[in-house]
């Protein structure tokens, strides 16, 4: 089973939103998500992808499916599984960051799931249903969800927020809801860009105590 390629691209297909990738002389036709597809522009002349690979029970002509980090493929396995969903549906309907997504879930926002492409009311609610609390983790990743990734501090906030959860850990705290604390803390921090610099992880514990402190 194919699980990671790197190579050389060879050609992008928009319509699609595939790209073939040569690898010693073998060349692999990869489809992206459309977040996936949108950070890769400007097209990369060599790339590397995490597959996912399906063989459709109707065709037996294998498919690729790439991401761009190990955890986002991680996501797209529990997303497919959903009841009603499949590989083709979660693929189409990845149309903005992992992150993102994740975060609506987490928050329950159904109205904002319904807003990714095929994905109807029904749909939304089994989502929610199945995922939530199970992608706590995902929800804190630094992607899209960030702007301005390749010119801002966001691994410093990601790497802040990550540590914040093993303190917790340490003090005793169930991994859980360290994240799920994190997770909303997080989402109080202002974004990082030139003028603000990334939280690091006093600041992060000193947000969770807070938000834990107006609950008693």
């Amino acid at each position: 089973m194919i699980s990671r390629i790197h190579g050389r691209a060879r050609s992008w297909d928009p319509n699609a939103q595939s790209v073939e990738i040569d690898v010693g002389g073998i060349s692999y036709e990869v489809q992206l998500p459309a977040y996936a597809w949108r950070a890769l522009d400007p097209h990369p002349d060599t790339l590397e992808l995490f597959i996912y690979y399906h063989v459709p029970d109707r065709n037996p002509t294998p498919v690729l499916v790439g991401f761009l980090r190990p955890t986002e493929r991680e996501f797209f396995r529990k997303f497919m599984r959903v009841h009603g969903m499949g590989p083709t549906t979660a693929r189409r309907a990845l149309a903005t960051s992992i992150s993102t997504i994740a975060r609506w879930i987490e928050d329950e926002d159904k109205a904002a799931l319904r807003r990714l492409p095929g994905i109807g009311a029904r749909q939304a609610g089994q989502i929610v249903a199945e995922l939530r609390g199970k992608v706590l983790e995902e929800a804190l990743l630094v992607d899209e969800h960030y702007p301005g990734l390749a010119d801002s501090p966001a691994p410093e906030r990601e790497r802040a927020l990550s540590d914040a959860i093993e303190a917790l850990v340490a003090l005793g705290y169930g991994r859980r809801e360290a994240k799920a604390w994190v997770g909303e803390a997080a989402g109080a921090l202002p974004k990082p860009d030139s003028e603000v610099p990334a939280a690091d992880t006093e600041v992060v514990l000193r947000a969770v105590f807070d938000l834990l402190a107006d609950r008693t």
